[in-house]
């Protein structure tokens, strides 16, 4: 498996971003296939109802508060995603996205996931102490 660079972002929510409709901009902060992490801003507007057929929305809120409407097999509900907050909406599940506030803008991070490509490969067990032996902040 060929190494991929790291990538860093000191601040997310200075973060270039486009307008991807009226009242939502979005910028791609990684995007190698099966997964994209994107920041959106939605000045209240938001993302219409949709669905998706095999990939997982993570939420994490950033900014402001962000209303996540959702309807699916095992329930409907609304959760408010708050800055630090998480959602998981999974493969199969119709949602939307909604800034209340009319004023305030809305930021938060969005990872998008399909579960066929996962996978995991263990490496010989160290501590933190051992696999991280040096800290760039404090030297």
């Amino acid at each position: 498996m060929a190494e991929k660079p790291v990538i860093t972002i000191e601040d997310i929510t200075a973060f270039a971003l486009k307008q991807r409709r009226p009242g939502c901009e979005k910028g791609v902060l990684h995007d190698d296939a099966p997964v994209q992490t994107a920041m959106y801003r939605v000045p209240g507007s938001g993302v219409p109802t949709h669905e998706h057929a095999q990939v997982y929305d993570l939420f994490i809120g950033i900014k402001g508060l962000l209303e996540i409407r959702y309807e699916g097999e095992r329930g409907n509900g609304v959760f408010v995603l708050r800055p630090g907050a998480f959602c998981r909406v999974p493969p199969g599940v119709r949602h939307e996205l909604s800034n209340p506030s009319k004023i305030d803008e809305t930021l938060f991070l969005l990872v998008q996931a399909t579960r066929s490509e996962f996978d995991y490969v263990s490496g010989p067990f160290r501590t933190m102490e051992a696999a991280l032996p040096f800290s760039p902040v404090s030297g």
